[in-house]
């Protein structure tokens, strides 16, 4: 029996995000499992329960739920909720029991990295499941350079 039962795929409508649900649509229907696709967004309507799941804006509802998997296979779950992305991310992850949480990751370093912080970060230290993180990458980025192994230097005492 395949240990991924459901994974869970949060999205921001970015490029980033659409290859990040590409592999995690791919993976689910290689591994036999549901995936939930999630959005969180920041501010509800009213500060009540059901306000939770309804954004301020309209058309997120209909852009989530036009999320649909590429293999008539794979059981698809929209959810949308409010709250700090990393905090709803591993919290949904939890409550729906999601084995697997494939999401995109920007690649922030430095200062952008201090002033926006990282969201994928945020669920790798907090995520009750594994994390694989999908990064954007330039189509004309060089390739990785062989790792330079120099000799070990004799001990001092020679």
């Amino acid at each position: 029996m395949n240990g991924i039962q459901r994974i869970l795929c949060p999205v921001d409508f970015s490029e980033t995000s659409d290859k990040a649900f590409a592999v995690a649509d791919s993976l689910a229907q290689r591994l036999g499992a549901e995936l939930v696709i999630l959005h969180a967004f920041e501010y509800p309507e009213q500060l009540t329960v059901a306000a939770q799941e309804r954004p301020l804006d309209p058309t997120l509802k209909p852009k989530l739920e036009g999320l649909k998997s590429a293999h008539p296979n794979v059981k698809v779950e929209h959810v949308l909720h409010a709250g700090q992305p990393g905090e709803v991310i591993c919290w949904i992850g939890q409550a729906r029991q999601c084995d697997l949480i494939v999401m995109g990751t920007h690649g922030r370093t430095g200062l952008m990295h201090l002033l926006l912080g990282s969201v994928a970060e945020h669920v790798m230290r907090h995520a009750r499941s594994p994390v694989l993180t999908v990064r954007n990458r330039p189509a004309d980025e060089p390739p990785l350079e062989e790792p330079l192994v120099l000799p070990v230097p004799p001990p001092r005492f020679m």
